[in-house]
């Protein structure tokens, strides 16, 4: 091998080391790349994830809103209707009146319920102060303490949360009787009969 040989062998080995060292630092530099790409896909669809989430947050937390503000709506169609039932309405046209408020008042039930609305009827459960605001308390034997007795106003879920608690009276222990103040049993005060007795004895 001559000596021009042994110097261009000794380029290409040495052009071939920086080769391998460049493919060595660019496929890393793929990689890293690669990761960050994929790192940035993630985040993007974390965001998505996220924004939609919020969005129908907010959408139900306005249709909660927008049921809650209707709720005195129902109570005074309910009103109304009861009313009318207790009320003597011997014409048609009253009747046919009547009847159109209960269509009204039905359609917009099965409506809010579709949506997510439920009326809660706890009457004989337990009292809860995440879903009842008691306004009264009835003493009573027949039932334990704290026992739903009856709904003033209904109370309402939405969505399985609570949108209006109901007020309601609950039971509570009837108070034991006031006891008689001391000495007032005959024979034991200082008014009995057996002081008197002692001092007429005296004199």
């Amino acid at each position: 091998m001559t000596e021009n040989t042994k110097t261009i062998y000794s380029k290409l080995r040495a052009r071939l080391k920086e080769l391998n060292s460049q493919l060595g630092f660019n496929k890393k530099l793929a990689e890293e790349n690669f990761d960050k790409y994929l790192r940035a896909l993630a985040d993007l669809d974390n965001s998505r994830k996220r924004m939609a989430k919020e969005y129908l947050e907010k959408e139900a937390e306005a249709n909660r809103n927008l049921i809650g503000k209707l709720l005195p709506v129902l109570d005074n169609l309910e009103r109304a209707m009861a009313q009318a039932q207790k009320s003597d309405c011997p014409g048609e046209a009253c009747r046919n009146f009547v009847q159109g408020v209960e269509m009204i008042d039905g359609q917009l039930r099965q409506l809010l319920e579709s949506e997510g609305l439920k009326h809660l009827d706890d009457r004989g459960a337990a009292f809860d102060p995440t879903r009842h605001d008691a306004i009264l308390a009835v003493e009573t034997a027949e039932h334990p303490p704290d026992i739903v007795l009856d709904v003033v106003e209904r109370g309402f879920l939405f969505n399985n949360r609570v949108l209006r608690p109901a007020r309601v009276t609950v039971s509570k222990s009837p108070q034991p009787p006031a006891s008689e103040p001391a000495g007032t049993e005959a024979g034991t005060g200082a008014g009995g009969p057996l002081n008197h007795q002692e001092g007429g004895a005296d004199g």
